[in-house]
């Protein structure tokens, strides 16, 4: 049958379109075409229909909890038309009884002004044109469209609108299928190379695996390198937030929007798996090599990711050194019919993956990489200008040299605009003006127990849990700095020192070091430190710097009172000046 009306599902930014091509009837029975698990709506909520020959359709209620159109609760059967809004379930927010739809806008608003993701169900036919299983739906539903009449049994399929809309379904189909074969796929190979014992196949990790393949003399001498293609270590993976409502409950904020420390852990997942599939052997066997996370160059947020959208995280080597790997991973969203079929990255992501002898815990050399063009060597050649140019940052590192000449000036200036709201001890000082803040006052920590149950296959706690853990700790720190509600857009670069162990006590202490007030922009620095309860003593693993945006809020200016304060003011100050050069060279890697 041809599809007679189409609903837009109203879920974060961008509608999603589901197709009508019978009377559907809505409700909390499993016998219904669209199934709720909310205990307030009823069994058969309400039945949506054609209406004859007009153009429109007919919901009918039947409950008593009523069903709204355009915000008025109906009695038995009333109209809808183009445009119509369809709620089966009001939430309940500050006493006020809102639907996001009502409010004309995506999310509701609470008594302190913030957006919040309303908690009820949206309607979401089972029966969609991309063929998905039943799903949990969120939010609320719009009549977008209502077709004309099916053509008659006698008519040629003639209209070339009914021609368009059967070979655009058709397109979307094929497109929908090819991804979830793809999808199933990846998750296979991920699994294949999964640096997480509970993501692995056959409950086996790597190091099993690799002990396993590797368990006779003959395959523990030293085995030969094999010269890899940059396009032999691709993989990817899929987030489906579009198809899978599941999955994206777990992505999904408080804002409607998705959690960039969730999507840090698949990144660094991803890398782990890129990493095992480069040192493979020519029959794609694991080699006697283990790899860890060394570093994170950076990862830059370049466009906003919606939850109505699919989204494809891939990545290759880029660049190989004796034991190490440099790996680029792009996310964007999976193209719709009439979408360019390659759409620019949502996120661009670089690690630095090291090489370990399973057995010494040695270095071990890496397979090297075969470059077939010419834009494989410039890809080779820019990640060599940023290794050049990350050693030179580190070789000026302030624990080692002191600030340079144009710093010290900096230090003098911010000496003498806060001089005289410095404590001497002789009476009163004036306060700090609204438009600034001490740094010591931007200050916020947490404490978290590491359980086996965020382990890596080295039995160590997994870095991209740690850069959740981080990532969570800043945009708090970030929405009390501003008041508002902060943007992510990059993590910069920083390495993982001293691994941890499972069982640690890690106390993250976050701290906004350098802000820019007419960009609206500002830097925040958490730092990770393992809390031993016997010695009574801490040991540093690594610091994370998280640089945010404010659009709405105000960034104040953040001002050091102490010799460290000013340190830490100077690598916040080096580090989004470097972090614009290098998100420059990475984006000249994807032309």
């Amino acid at each position: 049958q041809r599809p007679w009306a189409v609903l837009g599902v109203l879920s974060g930014e961008f509608p999603r379109l589901h197709i009508f091509d019978q009377a559907a009837v809505f409700g909390r029975s499993p016998d219904c075409a669209v199934c709720f698990d909310d205990a307030h709506i009823s069994l058969q909520h309400c039945t949506i229909e054609r209406c004859g020959d007009s153009g429109s359709a007919l919901v009918t209620n039947h409950s008593s909890n009523g069903t709204y159109v355009n915000s008025r609760r109906i009695e038995g059967t009333a109209v809808l038309n183009e445009g119509d809004q369809v709620v089966l379930l009001f939430d309940r927010i500050d006493g006020v009884l809102c639907d996001k739809t009502l409010l004309g806008q995506q999310h509701a608003v609470d008594s302190n002004g913030y957006p919040v993701l309303v908690g009820y169900q949206v309607l979401s036919l089972a029966r969609m044109a991309l063929g998905s299983s039943r799903q949990k739906p969120i939010g609320a539903a719009t009549l977008m469209t209502t077709t004309s009449e099916p053509a008659k049994p006698e008519a040629p399929p003639d209209s070339a609108t009914a021609d368009t809309s059967a070979k655009d379904m058709k397109a979307v189909e094929a497109e929908h299928k090819c991804m979830l074969e793809r999808y199933a796929e990846s998750q296979k190979i991920l699994s294949k190379y999964s640096v997480m014992p509970t993501k692995c196949s056959d409950y086996m990790t790597i190091l099993q695996r690799i002990n396993s393949d590797n368990a006779s003399d003959a395959h523990r001498r030293k085995q030969p390198l094999v010269l890899k293609k940059i396009s032999d270590s691709y993989t990817e993976a899929y987030l489906p937030f579009k198809e899978d409502l599941e999955l994206r409950e777990g992505y999904i904020n408080s804002y409607g929007e998705i959690r960039i420390g969730k999507l840090l852990e698949d990144l660094d997942r991803l890398a782990g798996a890129i990493a095992y599939k480069h040192a493979s052997d020519a029959n794609g066997e694991l080699a006697p090599i283990v790899f860890v996370t060394a570093a994170v160059d950076r990862i830059d947020l370049k466009a906003a990711l919606s939850p109505n959208r699919n989204y494809r995280l891939a990545g290759t080597v880029t660049y190989v050194g004796f034991s190490s790997m440099e790996i680029c991973i792009r996310v964007q969203a999976v193209a719709e019919p009439g979408e360019a079929a390659e759409l620019e990255p949502n996120l661009v992501a670089r690690f630095t993956m090291a090489g370990r002898d399973k057995d010494t815990g040695k270095s071990s050399q890496v397979n090297p990489l075969l470059l077939e063009d010419d834009n494989q060597r410039r890809l080779v050649k820019i990640s060599e200008q940023i290794k050049e140019f990350k050693k030179t940052v580190t070789q000026a590192n302030l624990y080692k040299r002191p600030p340079s000449e144009d710093e010290r000036l900096v230090i003098h200036q911010l000496w003498l605009e806060t001089n005289n709201f410095l404590d001497d001890g002789y009476g009163p000082r004036p306060v700090l003006s609204d438009d600034m803040v001490w740094m010591g006052k931007t200050t916020m920590q947490s404490v978290t127990v590491c359980f086996p149950s965020e382990r890596n296959v080295h039995n160590k706690i997994f870095g991209g849990y740690l850069m959740r853990l981080a990532h969570e700790l800043s945009f708090a720190n970030g929405s009390v700095f501003t008041q508002s509600r902060p943007s992510y857009i990059s993590l910069d670069d920083f390495s993982f020192q001293k691994p941890v162990n499972i069982g640690s006590i890690l106390k993250l202490t976050s701290q906004v070091v350098y802000s820019e007030p007419e960009h609206k922009t500002f830097q925040v620095a958490v730092s990770a430190d393992v809390i031993d309860n016997v010695q009574n003593s801490t040991e540093r693993t690594n610091t994370f710097y998280f640089n945010f945006s404010s659009p709405t809020g105000r960034v104040p200016r953040v001002v050091p009172r102490t010799y460290k304060q000013m340190m830490k003011f100077l690598e916040g100050r080096r580090r989004a000046q470097t972090g614009k050069l290098i998100s420059k060279l990475q984006s000249d890697m994807q032309h």
